[in-house]
């Protein structure tokens, strides 16, 4: 049902790839492959596995995945998602143990840019307001898929601040952090740029692909809200990127965090509070 939607909202052809895999070719956005969201699909082709995903495909989410979009495949993709939402599509907040996510891949300019490194700082600095900002599901908090970054990796980044250079970053995400399971992974970028250290500082990270592009994971999927969209989604990024842009703000919270209590150091409550309020009066940040 959901290829048939998707040939029928954004063109192309479907093709049957194997019994829970099938592709959507030429479509208005490219290739849409849409396939039963489990490790266990890879095994397709065991009469056993393939009975059992049968069997538990009322269960097992769906996954659509797109090639890269602009913006305009973006706002495309998401009226698709409102086709899919009026068909009755389940989102997190459709059942209690429904732990649906979107997940971002937003290409970096280079791996050792500049920009690159302040948008890792940017993002440490403002995760707990952004999950203040926009909740995501208990479900969701529960699992480790989408876990915060330790405290001490926020810290290394800010005493390497105003400018932490890509191997620090690299280094100080190895110690800390060492796990695809974060809402920003970075684990893709550091692949790309350096297979071999990459085995050396991640060993057992066997499953990571390579690819220039941050690996975002923190937005639930809330496909039956009806004011709930990609778009807005996509703006919560944003407030990142255009921070990361931004370095007489960034230094602004590198001081305020480091000035902070330690003893306070782990009250995410109230660091995401001190992030709202000196945010909050230019209102530029607060587009959601």
């Amino acid at each position: 049902m959901t290829a048939t939607l998707a040939a029928r909202h954004l063109g192309g052809r479907i093709v049957r790839d194997g019994p829970h895999c099938v592709t959507v070719k030429d479509t208005s956005i490219g290739t849409v492959k849409i396939v039963l969201d489990t490790a266990l699909r890879k095994h397709g082709g065991n009469p056993l596995v393939d009975a059992g995903l049968d069997a538990a495909r009322g269960l097992i989410p769906i996954e659509i995945v797109t090639e890269p979009l602009d913006h305009r495949g973006l706002m495309r993709l998401d009226a698709f998602r409102e086709a899919l939402r009026q068909a009755h599509a389940t989102g997190t907040d459709d059942g209690a143990l429904l732990g649906f996510g979107v997940h971002f891949n937003v290409e970096v300019i280079a791996t050792d840019h500049p920009y690159t490194q302040n948008t890792v700082l940017a993002f440490a600095l403002i995760e707990d307001w952004l999950r203040q900002l926009m909740p995501i599901d208990m479900t969701r908090r529960l699992m480790p898929f989408v876990n915060p970054w330790p405290r001490a990796f926020l810290q290394g980044l800010v005493e390497a601040s105003p400018s932490p250079d890509f191997e620090t970053v690299r280094t100080l995400y190895a110690t800390h952090c060492n796990s695809r399971n974060h809402a920003l992974d970075l684990l893709p970028i550091y692949k790309h740029a350096d297979p071999a250290t990459f085995d050396t500082l991640f060993p057992k990270q066997t499953n990571t692909k390579g690819r220039p592009a941050f690996h975002y994971r923190l937005p639930d999927c809330r496909i039956e809200d009806h004011t709930w969209s990609l778009a807005k989604e996509w703006q919560r990024w944003w407030i990142v990127e255009m921070l990361a842009d931004t370095p007489d703000m960034l230094a602004v919270l590198c001081t305020a965090f480091a000035k902070r209590d330690p003893s306070l150091l782990d009250d995410r409550s109230a660091w995401a509070d001190e992030v709202g309020e000196r945010l909050d009066p230019t209102r530029q940040w607060l587009t959601l």
